[in-house]
């Protein structure tokens, strides 16, 4: 099980959870909003037995946000992983890969991450590097690729890039003007304008990751999936993480989107992100795949500091300094990370997680949620596109309240993660 559970005993018993769910109800069929049937929910980890939950009625609460979601269809399935410290104290699939299926969400189903790539993957990569001496936060991005020494944006700076502060565009609907190959869509990245000056404002840029990349590519000389096999997803045990080819479905993966507008047919093992699949399924902004099992390892990675069974993965201060805010009259943006809103506005990290919190979010209906104060994790899987990215009110909000739920569960309603004081 690539150590999920850290003695003998605890990994037989969460193998055996695995195997043998609990509380399931009949397959999902048909459409629910209609039909009134209960969609399935399967406990590999209930969570209640835990010492460390205070209020069990707050995981009640959230196996019924979820369940409610699919049959108010903002998403057919989800996978929910809560844990604190490296307990894992709740794991829980719900409800099936599309509305008619009969394959339910487990511990293992494989998703497509969007967005989560930029921090699971890219932003990692780029941790890495730089703890090894080989990519300069300050250095321009001109240093490793020549396209960018230009008057417009030869002081565009690796950190730039990170805290999306470059001045590239958030993103292009490359397909839409006729771009469908690899090299058609870096010619276009490397030409686009920049819409303010490097370091002026704050804009989520997909570009800037993608360009990250590219990058790391140079330092590296090799492709970005290989290297991150190697160097990120084989060390930390993620057995089922990793980019995919296009053009050729899987089964064996929770689908995404009915596609209309592009690829014209269900897109299912393939990444959902159009850019992404032009780039042939491997970019620094999308295209990661993973289950509820293996984003676990790398939340309780982060959550202690780097180490990953006794091994430093990562050094205390590299996470500390990738998952800071970078400048917060600009944005909440760390390096690569997002961190906790402070201005009482909605987030998808809810209202309890702690103002060091970091975490991101995905298109496709993703999340991860880190508090290193309270030592709380939370991570959100499901596919909300299914069948069609137009339904998302229907999912708005849902983030937050997972959120809410598992802390809420932990600490009672009232705590607040700033002042509770954990050892790390």
């Amino acid at each position: 099980m690539g150590g999920l559970i850290m003695s003998h005993h605890t990994l037989y018993v969460f193998s055996v959870l695995l195997l043998v769910p609990t509380g399931c109800q009949s397959p999902v069929e048909g459409n629910l909003e209609s039909s009134g049937q209960m969609p399935s929910i399967q406990h590999f980890i209930r969570g209640t037995n835990s010492s460390s939950v205070v209020n069990p009625d707050a995981f009640t609460n959230l196996d019924s946000l979820l369940l409610q979601s699919i049959r108010n269809q903002a998403f057919p399935g989800a996978a929910v992983a809560v844990g604190k410290h490296s307990e894992i104290i709740k794991l829980t699939g719900y409800g099936a890969f599309t509305y008619q299926s009969e394959r339910h969400i487990s511990a293992t189903s494989v998703f497509d991450l969007a967005s989560l790539t930029k921090v699971v993957a890219t932003t990692t990569a780029a941790m890495i590097l730089y703890e090894r001496g080989k990519l300069d936060l300050e250095a321009p991005v001109s240093r490793y690729l020549d396209a960018f020494n230009t008057p417009e944006r030869q002081s565009i700076t690796i950190r730039h890039l990170l805290a999306h502060t470059s001045g590239l565009p958030a993103g292009q609907p490359f397909y839409q003007y006729g771009l469908t190959t690899y090299e058609a869509v870096l010619d276009s990245i490397f030409s686009i304008p920049l819409l303010t000056d490097p370091g002026k404002e704050s804009l989520y840029s997909s570009i800037g990751m993608i360009t990250l990349v590219l990058v790391m590519e140079e330092i590296t000389g090799e492709p970005f999936d290989p290297w991150c096999i190697r160097n990120i997803f084989e060390p930390l045990e993620m057995e089922s993480t990793g980019f995919r080819g296009t053009g050729k479905a899987d089964s064996t993966v929770v689908p995404t989107e009915l596609d209309d507008y592009f690829r014209h047919r269900l897109i299912q093992g393939e990444v959902h992100d159009e850019t992404a699949w032009i780039m042939g399924g491997v970019a620094g902004h999308a295209g990661l795949f993973s289950s509820a099992r293996d984003l676990i390892q790398f939340a309780r990675m982060m959550v202690q500091r780097g180490d990953h069974n006794g091994n430093d993965f990562l050094q205390p201060r590299t996470i500390d300094r990738f998952t800071a805010a970078v400048d917060t009259a600009l944005s909440t943006r760390a390096l690569g990370w997002d961190t906790q809103r402070r201005d009482g506005r909605p987030s998808s990290a809810g209202h309890h997680f702690g103002p060091r919190s970091y975490g991101h979010t995905g298109f496709t209906g993703t999340s991860i949620w880190i508090d290193p104060d309270s030592k709380v994790w939370v991570i959100l899987l499901s596919n909300r596109v299914y069948p069609t990215r137009d339904a998302y009110e229907r999912f708005r909000g849902v983030r937050g309240l997972v959120a809410d739920a598992a802390y809420e569960a932990l600490f009672g309603s009232s705590t607040d993660p700033a002042a509770e004081q954990v050892s790390r």
